[in-house]
């Protein structure tokens, strides 16, 4: 009976189909390939990292790589792609607080903030940054994305939080106010933190003045929505 049902299970391994991986398993093949990837370019820079040791740190081989990306560029992009994504992703996700136009503009600074001073999302900018001269379109599209994203999410922000109320005045000519609203208000509260963890400065101490930073910067928003002087 034994030596019959070793016979069946060998005749049924014999007979398991063998080819591409299923969709899901090959999902889980590339997740692992992009978190390999991401650790490898932030600890090594784009020149020190090697699709060698990519695959080494995925615990697949090169081949399995090279079939999904053609070479370190496009790794790269993908990597960096996919960590503007999560961290937008995280962001639209946002619950906000508060229940004045203030309090919740705040939020909004905060929950943008907080998903962008961190070690692992200003590493792989730093690293992609680095790389302007040698790649430039690359680098140049994945920012112009990074911002795109950013901007629809605020954009969206402000509109549930406004009601109109703040940004009515500005004048329709100019296309979507909440669009030219968003941008201002990420290169109010965004850029020159983001500015300075580049240049090297600590993230944690740029987190730990989040919140002074934030409340004069929204309260300077808000006057020039009020005023005109976003226009």
């Amino acid at each position: 009976m034994k030596l019959r049902e070793k016979a069946a299970a060998a005749h049924s391994l014999r007979r398991t189909p063998r080819g591409r991986p299923p969709a899901e398993r090959a999902g889980e093949v590339e997740e692992r390939i992009l978190d390999a990837a991401h650790k490898v370019f932030l600890q090594r820079g784009f020149e020190g990292a090697t699709i060698e040791l990519i695959a080494e740190t995925a615990r697949c081989g090169k081949p399995t790589i090279y079939a999904r990306f053609p070479n370190k560029e496009a790794l790269f992009e993908a990597t960096l792609t996919r960590s503007i994504r999560q961290r937008y992703a995280r962001v639209k996700a946002h619950k906000l607080t508060g229940t004045t136009i203030e309090e919740r503009l705040f939020d909004i600074a905060v929950a943008v903030l907080d998903e962008t001073l961190t070690e692992d999302y200003v590493g792989i900018v730093r690293v992609a940054v680095g790389e302007t001269r040698r790649i430039p379109d690359l680098v140049r599209n994945v920012i112009q994305m990074a911002r795109e994203h950013s901007g629809q999410i605020v954009a969206q922000m402000l509109a549930d939080v406004t009601g109109c109320d703040a940004l009515v005045d500005l004048p329709q000519s100019l296309g979507d106010r909440y669009a030219l609203a968003a941008r201002y208000f990420l290169d109010l509260v965004l850029l020159p933190p983001l500015m300075r963890a580049l240049s090297g400065e600590n993230v944690e101490d740029l987190r730990g003045e989040t919140e002074t930073r934030v409340r004069h910067k929204v309260a300077f928003f808000l006057a020039a929505c009020r005023h005109g002087g976003i226009v």
